[in-house]
This record gives structure tokens, C-alpha cells and sequence, in this order.
């Protein structure tokens, strides 16, 4: 007699795939004891798909989410939610990096620019923040494209970062304040080091020149000083083939 797991592993077309039933078994047994303090509130459908889902994960095997909702008999938002929770209590959460984001969504030209922006979030945000949120790094990538004039998709950025619309506008508007502030006062201040850097390159012009006029001097005088001995002593020897 087949299991409830075992008949939903078939019907989300995972039957055939090695070690997913075992995996799946395995994390629904380890959910069960480390979610024993923390009440699920989920009906088994949704939590055996949810265990397979993220078996599929870890053993990077293709899975269809929309089967998925279907058979979990959960919202799309509920279902993702649940997820997130799961992977906490599994302790299998990776939290996304711009890097991971921008590989995701094609991005990689903005990787750079994002990460100076994350930096400069990391060194004026408030104590209390949390930094290495994924919610920090979506914001960054967000605001990279926008500098940059590339289109990004905010639905698709969004789910990086675990949170909800309303949060999502309010971290969207807190990074605004701060590149206005700050990435302004960092133009200026690169600016203010080329300038400088200008400024020594064009001092150095001078003394090289210069050094390259006082070489100059030096060797005429040389050129002088041997015509004259030169001319000293053919004068010289002149006097002595007179006398």
C-alpha cells in the first residue's frame, strides 16, 4: 500500500527521480522534531510538497511549482511563506547575495555597482539593521539598475527579498534618502581625487621639465668647458713651436 508521500512524489512527476522520496521522508521527519515548540499551521498536503520541494532543491532536480500549488492546496503567498519557514527550521536557508540575484535575473553588469551601494548602506545605516538581510542586498541591486538606466523587473526582484510590498517601499524610500546624501558626497570626493591626482601629475610635468632644462645646462657647459681646454692648448702648443 503506497503512502501519502509516496502518491503525491508520483503525482508531482518525481517518482522516477533518484533519492527524492527518501529526501523528502527524511526532512518531513527532521520538520517534525524541530518544529515541536513552533505549531505549523499547514495541512499535510502542503507540508509533504513543500519537504519535496525543497528535496528537489538540494538535490538540484527540477520541480513544477504550479503542480505543486495545486496538489499543496495553498495560496501562492502562503505557500511561499511556509517555505521560507521550513528551510529556517531545516536550517538549509541560503540567504541570496547581490551576486546570487544578479546571476538569477541576468544582471551581472550592475553586480559592481551594487555592491558599492550595499557597502555605503552598511556604513551609514541605522545600528539596529541587520546587514547581511537579503532584503539589503535585493534594495542595492534595485537601485544599482536604476543608476545605471537598466530595466529590472521589481516583481522578480522582490521575492529576494522576504518581504511585503508596503516593507518593500519603505526600504525603497530609505535607500533613496541615503544615495542622495551620500553617493553625491562619494562623486565629489573621487572627483576631488582626480582633481588632485591631476594637480600632481601636472606638478610632476613641471619638475620633470624642469630637470630635464637643468640637464640640459649642465651638459652645454660641459660642451664649453672642453672647447675651451681644447682651444687653450692648441693655443699652447702654438706658443711653444713659436719659441
Amino acid at each position: 500500500m503506497t503512502t501519502l508521500v509516496e502518491q503525491l512524489i508520483s503525482k508531482m512527476g518525481l517518482g522516477e527521480e533518484p533519492n527524492v522520496l527518501e529526501k523528502t521522508t527524511e526532512l518531513l521527519r527532521l520538520l517534525e522534531l524541530r518544529s515541536t515548540n513552533v505549531p505549523l499551521q499547514i495541512n499535510e498536503y502542503g507540508k509533504i510538497v513543500l519537504c519535496a520541494d525543497i528535496a528537489c532543491s538540494v538535490l538540484d532536480i527540477g520541480f513544477d511549482k504550479e503542480q505543486a500549488l495545486k496538489l499543496s492546496a495553498l495560496r501562492k503567498t502562503h505557500y511561499a511563506n511556509n517555505k521560507r519557514m521550513f528551510e529556517k527550521l531545516l536550517e538549509l536557508n541560503k540567504l541570496a547575495s547581490i551576486k546570487d540575484i544578479c546571476v538569477q535575473l541576468s544582471l551581472n553588469e550592475v553586480a559592481h555597482k551594487a555592491e558599492d551601494i550595499l557597502a555605503m548602506f552598511k556604513k551609514f545605516a541605522r545600528d539596529d539593521a541587520d546587514p547581511d538581510h537579503p532584503q539589503y542586498a535585493a534594495m542595492a541591486v534595485f537601485h544599482a539598475c536604476r543608476l545605471l538606466k537598466k530595466k529590472v523587473s521589481k516583481p522578480k526582484l522582490m521575492p529576494f527579498s522576504n518581504l511585503r510590498p508596503t516593507q518593500w517601499q519603505q526600504l525603497e524610500q530609505q535607500f533613496e534618502r541615503l544615495i542622495a546624501k551620500h553617493l553625491k558626497d562619494l562623486n565629489v570626493t573621487t572627483a576631488g581625487v582626480k582633481n588632485k591626482f591631476t594637480q600632481q601629475e601636472e606638478q610632476n610635468g613641471l619638475s620633470k621639465k624642469q630637470k630635464s632644462s637643468e640637464k640640459t645646462e649642465i651638459e652645454e657647459y660641459e660642451k664649453w668647458k672642453s672647447r675651451m681646454l681644447a682651444t687653450a692648448e692648441a693655443k699652447l702648443k702654438e706658443l711653444e713651436n713659436i719659441a
